[in-house]
């Protein structure tokens, strides 16, 4: 009965540790690739309005909702065959909100 019970919680504390580290340096490395796409974006813009190059709007709209698409179309199908218990999904979020 003790060893049960030390199985089960070794596996929630894994679980959780496991989640919870994934999650804080998700967080990190999104905060990281929000900063350099928003470098990105405010470069072309001056070089826009410089008059160095022009952006066509609807081209850059319709490739960036595609790319958008299958980002959205390859984390789904990832996840979905993922083994999430219970404990790496709190941890993941705990990681989340703390990172």
């Amino acid at each position: 009965m003790f060893d049960f019970f030390s199985q089960l919680l070794l596996s929630f504390g894994i679980g959780g540790f496991g989640g919870f580290f994934i999650g804080f340096v998700t967080k990190k490395i999104i905060k990281i690739l929000m900063v350099l796409v928003g470098l990105y974006v405010v470069s072309l813009f001056y070089l826009t309005h410089i008059e160095v190059i022009k952006i066509d709007t609807t081209k850059l709209l319709v490739t960036s909702s595609s790319i958008l698409t299958q980002i959205i179309n390859f984390s789904v199908s990832t996840l979905a065959y993922l083994p999430i218990s219970g404990s790496f999904a709190i941890g993941f979020i705990l990681g989340i909100i703390k990172g």
